[in-house]
């Protein structure tokens, strides 16, 4: 199941448990994304997902170090 984005949902309209837990304003807007657990990833995995699709696309220490402008280690 993908991820739900509710967009400019008014304060006033969220579930009063979610209000408490998080302090929301009820005159303000807000973007709420609904995702099932099972889709989370964690940062690791999605950084190295990042670095294989970088590496496939022919990105090396060397490309990266002239876009950056600087030396990078532990990178790729």
């Amino acid at each position: 199941m993908p991820s739900t984005i509710l967009d400019n949902v008014k304060g006033s309209d969220l579930p009063k448990i979610w209000a408490d837990k998080i302090e929301i304003i009820s005159d303000k807007t807000y973007t709420v994304t609904i995702q099932p657990q099972e889709e989370r990833q964690s940062l690791q995995k999605i950084m190295s997902q990042i670095s294989r699709n970088a590496k496939n696309r022919g990105m090396t220490p060397g490309i990266l170090e002239d876009i950056l402008g600087e030396k990078v280690k532990h990178i790729l």
